[in-house]
């Protein structure tokens, strides 16, 4: 019988581990429209950049670090983006901040709001 619990309690562990090293996403919805294909563009609008006037805003997106984040280059942080902004129908992205790895943080830290362009 320990056997078997020391068994659970390893791959709890190591589950909890392997969560722990994706970097962490939040996001706030406002509207949602139907989910975008995968191989849809969304385009990423940068700090400078202006935003469509016709675009409409439909949420806000955070990746950051996790504590134990480990695979948060800045073009895997644009692709998760990416992933959560086609989940709920948006096909671009605006960049309202971004924080680049420091002493404090390893990752690439992006805060982007989540857009629906109408002519598309």
């Amino acid at each position: 019988m320990k056997k078997v619990f020391r068994l659970a309690l390893f791959f709890l562990a190591l589950m909890l581990i392997l969560s722990a090293c994706s970097a962490k996403i939040s996001s706030s919805i406002i509207k949602s429209y139907p989910p975008l294909d995968y191989d849809l563009e969304v385009m990423v609008l940068g700090l400078n950049d202006e935003v469509p006037f016709e675009a409409e805003h439909i949420g806000t997106i955070r990746i950051g670090d996790s504590g134990f984040s480990t695979n948060c280059r800045y073009d895997v942080v644009i692709d998760l983006a990416k992933l959560e902004a086609r989940k709920v129908g948006g096909d671009a992205l605006k960049i309202v901040k971004h924080h680049k790895p420091d002493l404090w943080s390893s990752c690439h830290r992006i805060t982007a709001e989540i857009l629906k362009l109408n002519d598309q």
